[in-house]
C-alpha cells in the first residue's frame, strides 16, 4: 500500500515505543536515549531492510483496519459525516465533524476521481497533511459514500485492505441489503 514512499519516511510516521519496541525485538542495543529521528537513522543502519519494510507494512495495515473500525461507526451518523449533495462518482466534497471534550474537530476532506484508475483524496487533519496517511476521516466519507451508492466498494481504487474491506461489506453493505 506503502512501497512508493522512502522507507525512513515510513519509519518517521511510527511512534517511538513502537520503533524501540522494533530495536529490542532486534537485540539491537543504543537506541534508548536516541530522539525519534536519530532512532529512525539507528535502525536503517542496523536492522534488515526486508525486516524494517515488513514491520512498516503490518504497522499500517494495523492503522488502516484499526481506523476502518471507527469509520463504519462515524458513518453512520449524519452529525458527524456530511455529503455535500453535489457529489458524485467523480467528485466527493464532505464535512467531517466530531465533538471533543475540548469542542469540535471539523475536517473537509475531498475525493476527485477523474479516471477509474486515479483517485485523489485530501484531508486537513494531521494524519494526512503530515504523515500521508488515508485518515479515519477519509474512510469515514468513503464508507459513507458507498452507503450512500455513490460508488461500489469494487470501484474505489483508493487505499484499501481486505480486511478493512470485509469491515465495509460486513457491517454497512449487508447491513444496507436486509
Amino acid at each position: 500500500m506503502h512501497a512508493d514512499i522512502p522507507l525512513e519516511v515510513r519509519l518517521s510516521r511510527l511512534t517511538v515505543q513502537s520503533l524501540r519496541n522494533l530495536c529490542d525485538t532486534q537485540n539491537i542495543e543504543g537506541y534508548s536515549a536516541l530522539l525519534k529521528d536519530e532512532l529512525v537513522d539507528h535502525m536503517i543502519d542496523l536492522v534488515d531492510e526486508e525486516v524494517l519494510e515488513d514491520f512498516c507494512s503490518i504497522q499500517e495495515d494495523i492503522y488502516f483496519v484499526e481506523n476502518m473500525a471507527k469509520a463504519i461507526k462515524w458513518s453512520a451518523s449524519r452529525k458527524i459525516v456530511q455529503l455535500d449533495p453535489e457529489s458524485d462518482d467523480s467528485i466527493v466534497d464532505a464535512t467531517f465533524t466530531l465533538r471533543r471534550s475540548d469542542g469540535y474537530e471539523v475536517y473537509n476532506i475531498r475525493f476527485v476521481n477523474q479516471t477509474t484508475e486515479d483517485i485523489a483524496t485530501s484531508c486537513e487533519c494531521l494524519d494526512c497533511r503530515e504523515k500521508g496517511y488515508f485518515c479515519p476521516h477519509q474512510m469515514a466519507v468513503l464508507v459513507k459514500s458507498v452507503a450512500q451508492g455513490l460508488f461500489g466498494i469494487d470501484d474505489w481504487t483508493g487505499p484499501m485492505t481486505t480486511e478493512a474491506e470485509d469491515l465495509i461489506i460486513a457491517n454497512v453493505l449487508r447491513k444496507k441489503r436486509k
